[in-house]
């Protein structure tokens, strides 16, 4: 039995709210151009992820291009830092092989910043940007 003391209390963060969505959704229009596309062939979408790895003495990321349709792994880069230089690295590996027409990534801070946009935009890709990519490709696999 609950006191008749007891009060419901609400509570809430003190502190700025994350406004990084917000603002890059603004600079890429927020698209999710994906949505209802049928992957039907290779260098159609390209996507990336980055995932973490634990080590003895830390973490470090790992980072993938990977081809929807053939679900080829087309380049990877591994890190100790955050940066966007890891990723630019395997993004131009993966160009040196082929070009998609799609580009597709969550919103992180590396994906959106203007060294690899801009990268991608420089080639003609589109840049498709979601919330859960890599959950969107597991679904995909099955």
């Amino acid at each position: 039995m609950g006191n008749a003391r007891t009060k419901s209390v609400s509570c809430s963060a003190h502190c700025p709210h994350n406004t990084g969505t917000r603002l890059r959704r603004f600079r890429f229009g927020g698209r999710r151009m994906l949505r209802g596309v049928p992957i039907t062939r290779v260098n159609q979408v390209w996507s990336t992820d980055i995932t973490y790895i634990r080590l003895h003495g830390g973490f470090i990321s790992l980072m993938a291009v990977m081809d929807w349709f053939s679900r080829y792994v087309l380049s990877w880069a591994v890190s100790i830092t955050m940066d966007v230089g890891f990723c630019l690295e395997a993004l131009e590996h993966a160009l040196g092989v082929a070009t998609p027409e799609i580009f597709n990534s969550d919103q992180g801070a590396q994906f959106t910043s203007l060294e690899f946009t801009g990268r991608l935009a420089a080639a003609g890709i589109q840049i498709s940007m979601d919330y859960n990519v890599p959950r969107k490709l597991d679904r995909s696999l099955r």
